[in-house]
């Protein structure tokens, strides 16, 4: 592979007094924006604005690299393969923009994949990077032109109230298109995993279910409008190809800074988190004494540590944080952190292959776990349970799990949600579950103009 000279030509520190989130939704929405990816991550934006160049992995192993070229890639070696494409960039400081559908980890643990007509995973370096915090913009771009334009939306935006909670679509469970027909559906498949489970064919999988919405949803409106009424780990929206998307992360699947130091953040265990402080308390002890809910959060710990080691130098793989309860949006979760140092004959992309997908998102073991995935859900869950993610030169990557997030596909807006299935698992109270963690998005979605309009005729004639 040849070197690829990715140095941006013209750059620029801004300063500013804008609210980060409408800076973000004004920038995205701009004539220039075709394509993008935002990224939020400890008290910064990372937006990548179009694709100047990007490698991308299909359904059959392919992997089309930096420079166009096709090459048919062993699936056990594709996170490998990639690392080594991204070491032909040149150029100081570049940061690469990507996503991994959750069915690119079935290459990992050699289970055949379905006919797919996007990549499974694509990275890119962006044509116009910013870097967006409270105070500073830095701008990165292959366009000059473009500079005067970015900084004239800073000035605009900078003259704007402060963006306030928008009026968002009532909408519950009821509003779900065939709702009746996937309730049963999912009840049904919790009954039969769990009856696998108790014969031993695997300990632990995460069931999830789809919410197909009877209206069209604004992106960047229901972004501003969940963000402003969530506290995710990470959050992102994006706009790639056919496919638009935005979400609340709980957690990371990983998290690598530029020392190698590695970490993963398994959430397991769920309960509501409701605005009266006495009923969270209550809920709260009772998250942390329940057997079905420490049993499942434990074995998700173990696991992590076991795939820490096959990367990380082993005496160096401990517990940093255990069972802690976390706040996200509308429920609280079983919290703990994993950390460890990358191998020195590791990399990030080799952490990720262990890593990816997530264990609250797969199950245990992983293998059989997606497996029966496959078997019980009627689609592939595709960004759903997948990953975005941002990595750049100096070994820094890191790796939001695609959850409590919204899909828009064309003229089909959906949610998804699921829960961790275990021998404890009772179906009524797993699809509760799925509907607490689903209302982090669904109680703040902003409806495009014209289904604003018409949305309840539409509902009606959904659910008749």
């Amino acid at each position: 592979m040849a070197n690829i000279h990715t140095a941006y030509l013209h750059s620029l520190v801004l300063q500013h007094q804008c609210h980060p989130l409408q800076l973000v939704a004004e920038l995205t929405s701009a004539s220039f924006c075709h394509e993008y990816l935002v990224y939020e991550h400890e008290n910064e934006w990372a937006i990548g604005i179009n694709k100047r160049l990007q490698l991308t992995v299909n359904h059959r192993s392919e992997v089309c690299d930096f420079e166009g070229k096709v090459a048919q890639v062993n699936p056990h070696h594709l996170c490998q393969y990639i690392h080594r494409a991204t070491q032909t960039l040149s150029g100081e400081d570049w940061r690469l923009f990507g996503r991994a559908d959750f069915e690119f980890s079935r290459f990992a643990h050699d289970l055949p994949q379905q006919e797919c007509e996007h990549p499974l995973l694509e990275l890119f370096v962006a044509e116009t990077e910013l870097r967006v915090t409270t105070t500073h913009v830095i701008v990165r771009t292959f366009e000059s032109s473009l500079l005067a334009q970015i900084q004239a939306i800073i000035t605009r935006v900078s003259h704007l109230p402060s963006p306030l909670p928008l009026q968002s679509k009532s909408c519950s469970q009821q509003d779900i298109v065939g709702g009746l027909e996937v309730k049963h559906h999912y009840q049904q498949a919790v009954d039969l995993a769990v009856n696998e489970i108790k014969t031993n064919q695997y300990k632990k999988v995460i069931l999830s279910r789809p919410a197909i919405l009877p209206f069209n949803i604004d992106i960047t409106k229901s972004f501003i409008n969940g963000r402003m009424n969530n506290t995710p780990a990470r959050s992102f929206m994006l706009k790639l190809n056919n496919v638009q998307a935005f979400g609340f992360s709980p957690e990371t699947v990983l998290e690598v800074d530029e020392r190698g130091t590695l970490s993963t953040q398994p959430l397991a265990g769920t309960r509501l988190l409701p605005q009266d402080k006495t009923d969270a308390a209550r809920l709260k002890n009772e998250l942390l004494n329940d057997p079905k809910e420490i049993a499942e959060h434990a074995a998700s710990v173990k696991l992590a540590i076991e795939e820490l080691e096959q990367v990380c130098d082993p005496s160096s793989v401990h517990v940093s944080e255990f069972m802690t309860v976390s706040e996200r949006g509308s429920v609280q979760h079983l919290a703990s952190r994993v950390k460890g140092q990358l191998a020195t004959d590791k990399s990030a992309w080799d952490a990720f292959r262990v890593l990816f997908p997530s264990i609250t998102a797969s199950g245990i073991p992983k293998r059989e776990a997606i497996a029966a995935i496959a078997r019980f859900e009627k689609q592939p869950r595709k960004l759903y349970s997948g990953s975005v993610f941002i990595t750049d030169r100096n070994g820094f990557f890191d790796a939001a799990l695609v959850l409590r997030a919204g899909y828009k596909t064309g003229s089909v807006s959906r949610l998804q949600a699921g829960a961790g299935i275990i021998s404890l698992s009772n179906p009524q109270r797993e699809w509760e579950e799925t509907c607490e963690k689903m209302a982090c998005v669904l109680n703040h979605l902003v409806l495009e103009t014209s289904d604003a309009q018409n949305s309840s005729s539409l509902i009606s004639e959904a659910v008749a």
